[in-house]
């Protein structure tokens, strides 16, 4: 892909993000919910910490972890399989970029915008809580990195269970199946230190952990140097490993595919 064709797919997902903001607008609304488990923790913690969690640690937490879920997202799961089901990815083929850089520019230009968005309602939350604990700009360095790399295993990962799509009829639902675990294990609904000590151990050598808790522990400053050195290989892993699965998924289902006029 040319610095060319890539610039035109980055202008092609902005506009795109643009002409359907009130959609975004809504489906950051519905991905809100550790500002509600914000809520009951902060509540929970008011007679002490939990966990080596406090109020203020609790509100940090929770306003990172919506935050960093905005800039990890994708959606490439249910637009492909769509166009997989109703042959509208023919024409994809034809085109001379391939069909998954196109995702991935269409869904990675649109984070941007998905941020500043979402940014006065963290903004709006921390200054109803009374603020939480500071951040260090070393912290957000370090964050960088793991941003991009889990954004890499929430994309690869959708794209290999969209690929099914060329042998089952509801690829998706598999998916959904997958968002429910991500809920409990990635950090999402509850720091997984908070887990019992065992338990915490494998939720956190899984992709879920890698995904979303992994970089909000970087940017609250809660990771040792060893930590989070530990950390970045395992997204490093589960990266190669989802990249892999997508590529041998979508190779033989490529091959597999067939529609009327393909």
């Amino acid at each position: 892909m040319t610095p060319r064709v890539a610039a035109a797919m980055w202008r092609f997902g902005m506009a795109e993000a643009m002409a359907y903001r009130a959609s975004m607008f809504v489906w950051i609304l519905a991905t809100c919910f550790p500002l509600v488990s914000l809520a009951l923790w902060s509540y929970l913690a008011e007679d002490g910490a939990i966990g080596g969690y406090d109020q203020a640690g609790f509100v940090s937490y929770f306003v990172a972890a919506f935050m960093i879920r905005q800039l990890t997202s994708a959606w490439v799961c249910w637009v492909l399989s769509r166009q997989i089901r109703l042959g509208e990815l023919d024409a994809m083929l034809l085109r001379p970029a391939h069909p998954v850089l196109h995702h991935m520019m269409s869904n990675f230009a649109a984070l941007p915008m998905r941020a500043l968005m979402a940014l006065p309602l963290g903004v709006g939350v921390l200054v109803m809580a009374g603020g939480g604990d500071p951040v260090a700009w070393g912290d957000v360095l370090r964050t960088l990195p793991t941003l991009a790399l889990a954004w890499g295993i929430v994309f690869l990962c959708q794209l290999t269970v969209a690929c099914l799509a060329f042998w089952l009829t509801s690829a998706t639902s598999l998916y959904e199946a997958w968002l429910a675990l991500h809920l409990v294990l990635s950090g999402y609904l509850l720091p997984t230190s908070l887990f019992p000590e065992r338990f915490a151990e494998v939720i956190r050598a899984l992709p879920f952990h890698a995904a979303l808790g992994f970089p909000v522990e970087a940017l609250t400053g809660r990771l040792s140097h060893a930590a989070y050195v530990e950390g970045l290989g395992l997204q490093c892993v589960w990266v190669v490993c989802f990249g892999v699965l997508a590529s041998l998924c979508w190779r033989r289902g490529v091959v597999r595919y067939g529609s009327v006029g393909a």
